[in-house]
């Protein structure tokens, strides 16, 4: 394989004898600044752990489906799912979203400043297109004090800027499994205003049966410069997917007889999702000397329909109406000698789901089971303080008042009124220090804490199988113990280490129950205890190649954890106290060889390595690991105003045969989703500047 890829990047160098390096090695190792911690600044004087990738490593020759492609480069991080449509990219960081029974849960996901996750903490990122992302900035560990709830992480993603030029871009490309991929993306600057559009389809037949997917995507991006320091942007975003088809979870015996077949249940009831959703956000920003003023608001609606692999109550439908907005301000100053910066902020969230459920006949609607209108109103407020203590000595403290309203209004009254309305409040405080102990060399140390609350969705999955809301569940805390280092030597050498400890108290766990196959409940787990190693190091080999080797150790093991089993029929209390958390591996590792010229050839080498992971809470059911070699190619050629950019990638170039995802505590036994094996894929770009 590394034969391969020298081979490749030496036929890159001889081919080039002039090469317009607009984009220098150095680009992406350099310390950039960051606006994930709402504290804009340089990452390397936060105290807090943070990647950031650009334009080029999110889009240059990717396939550019979801995240999924672009996270295994970043420590930390654990992403699964990448083939399954109706359930969405399964995410966590640190071990927040591992349970999430669908989507991203436990992790705030933010578009340009517009929440992409719920106030109740789900996210679903089929919506967002990747062709149309320009930098994506991850902050590592609980961050409640800085965004609220479900705060286990940050994904904070931003969409790209109209260049100095217009232009006009169209792509094609197609892989295995009939996947077709067409975007076209146009922008200009005309004075003080600009604006930037896209549009693109993705279709795929799917690696197992039943798992086709159709998905269009629409994003507008229009911004007006008052002046220098003044803007406002208007956010468009349009997501239409007529149907996803959810193969489902199936043995491990079945994985051994035909790894592509879809389980038979969901075939059945014609498991699977349709969607259409959008968006309107405005975001004003204003610039005044010491004072810096930031505004925003949104409207989303969302029409969802969902069949599960089951009769009862297994067809759901919502129409969702998500509105929101926010406003910060931030003062810079000198306190004394030592340079301040204060911001405060106040976010509020109102997220209403009129929900509906229904038996599902074999995917035909049968009769309603649940009518009832869900509501999850949150307010937040927070104020971040920075103290340069000396040149060298920074101290960052802040907290955050979250007062959240879940209310069920029930208009199923056939089997009783099962209204009611629960409420939560918390402070969540932070604090660290960073300290310079040379140019571009930084140690830091952090406290910081999360909450999250259980999702309308989980709190709505009532194991007594009636509506209204599942009141036992409680929410989920955290609090996070880190200490780590940010260090660029000679700009050729980056490092960057985590070492840090959470402690959970009430885990919210899903499980599975026997005549609910398919569907997933939750409860709380007592505490949990997670240690962890998160190393990143990257380095230019050459002008042009860099490598980036990523590392994660991950001990995650319950504490304190009885629940309760059916063993011959029987309910038992079992103690999970010392098993490890499923769902994550306790050891995944990235290596990338990157070679990239803007108007020349690019390759990219990649070999990704992780161990196995546990499937259910007695850890009696593992997942193997695997390592997977990916590798692609291609070259950008200028032709006065025109460039064209073909490429062609390979997958999992040695055929490994692993999960793709682990349904954590599946009922009868149906675990795994089979990941599709060797995949080939290629495209052509095309623009006029």
């Amino acid at each position: 394989f590394f034969f391969l890829v020298l081979s490749s990047l030496s036929i890159a160098l001889k081919a080039q004898s002039v090469v317009k390096d607009s984009v220098a090695w150095n680009r992406t190792l350099e310390m950039v600044n960051v606006k994930a911690t709402r504290l804009e600044g340089n990452e390397g004087r936060s105290p807090f752990a943070i990647t950031v990738l650009n334009k080029y490593r999110l889009q240059t020759g990717q396939q550019l489906i979801s995240l999924y492609e672009t996270l295994g480069a970043i420590p930390g991080v654990f992403a699964q799912n990448p083939d399954n449509y109706a359930q969405d990219v399964r995410i966590a960081i640190r071990g927040f979203g591992a349970r999430s029974s669908f989507g991203i849960r436990g992790i705030k996901i933010v578009v340009d400043g517009i929440p992409e996750s719920t106030p109740d903490g789900q996210a679903k990122v089929g919506g967002i297109d990747m062709g149309f992302i320009g930098r994506m900035e991850v902050v590592r560990g609980p961050s409640s004090g800085i965004w609220g709830n479900s705060s286990g992480g940050v994904i904070s993603l931003t969409t790209e800027d109209a260049p100095s030029k217009p232009f006009a871009e169209i792509t094609a490309s197609a892989g295995d499994n009939n996947f077709q991929r067409y975007q076209v993306k146009a922008g200009q600057r005309l004075g003080k205003f600009q604006y930037i559009v896209s549009t693109a389809k993705i279709k795929s037949g799917g690696y197992r049966d039943f798992s086709s997917v159709e998905n269009i995507l629409a994003n507008a991006k229009v911004k007006y410069d008052f002046n220098e320091h003044t803007n406002l942007a208007l956010l468009i975003s349009h997501t239409n997917v007529p149907n996803a088809q959810d193969p489902g979870g199936i043995t491990q015996e079945q994985v051994d007889a035909n790894r592509r077949q879809a389980s038979a249940t969901n075939v059945q009831f014609n498991a699977g999702t349709s969607v259409s959703q959008d968006r309107v956000g405005l975001v004003f920003d204003k610039k005044m000397g010491k004072h810096h003023l930031n505004a925003r608001s949104f409207y989303t609606y969302r029409d969802f329909n969902n069949r599960l692999a089951l009769q009862a109550s297994g067809m759901i439908e919502f129409k969702r109406h998500f509105v929101g907005g926010g406003l910060t301000y931030q003062f810079t100053d000198k306190l004394g000698s030592m340079d301040y910066r204060l911001k405060a902020g106040f976010d509020y969230e109102n997220q209403s789901d009129d929900r509906q459920r229904y038996d599902n006949l074999n995917g035909v609607k049968g009769t309603q089971k649940l009518d009832q209108l869900e509501n999850y109103a949150a307010k937040g407020a927070f104020l971040l303080q920075e103290l340069g203590i000396t040149k060298s000595l920074w101290l960052t403290v802040g907290t955050r008042y979250d007062f959240i309203e879940a209310k069920v209004t029930d208009h199923f009254l056939s089997d009783g009124d099962q209204s009611s309305v629960l409420t939560f409040n918390k402070f969540s405080p932070t604090a660290g220090v960073s300290y310079s102990v040379a140019k571009e060399a930084n140690v830091y140390a952090n406290v910081s804490t999360s909450f999250e609350t259980p999702t309308l969705n989980e709190l709505s999955n009532n194991p007594s199988s009636i509506g209204g809301f599942n009141t036992a569940l409680t929410p989920m805390r955290a609090v996070n113990y880190e200490i780590g280092t940010k260090f660029l030597f000679n700009k050729r050498y980056r490092i960057d280490l985590a070492l840090f400890r959470v402690n959970v108290t009430d885990e919210l766990v899903p499980y599975q129950l026997a005549q609910y196959t398919g569907k997933t409940f939750f409860r709380n787990a007592g505490e949990t205890q997670r240690n962890g190693v998160e190393i990143g190091l990257s380095t230019q080999l050459a002008k042009g190649l860099t490598a980036y080797v990523n590392y994660t150790y991950s001990d995650f093991t319950y504490q304190n954890y009885t629940a309760t089993k059916v063993i011959n029929k029987v309910d038992t209390k079992v103690d999970y106290a010392g098993k490890v958390m499923p769902g994550i591996p306790q050891h995944t590792g990235n290596v990338e060889l990157r070679y990239f010229r803007p108007s020349g050839w690019f390759a990219t080498g990649q070999v990704r390595l992780v161990t196995a992971q546990f499937a259910d809470d007695a850890n009696t059911v593992e997942a193997k690991g695997y390592q997977l070699v990916n590798f692609r190619t291609g070259f950008q050629k200028h032709w006065g105003a025109f460039l064209i950019e073909p490429y062609i990638g390979v997958n999992n170039l040695l055929n490994q045969l692993y999960m793709a995802n682990v349904q954590i505590n599946a009922s009868a036994n149906r675990y795994f989703e089979s990941s599709m094996g060797t995949y080939v894929f290629g495209g052509l770009k095309v623009r006029i500047n």
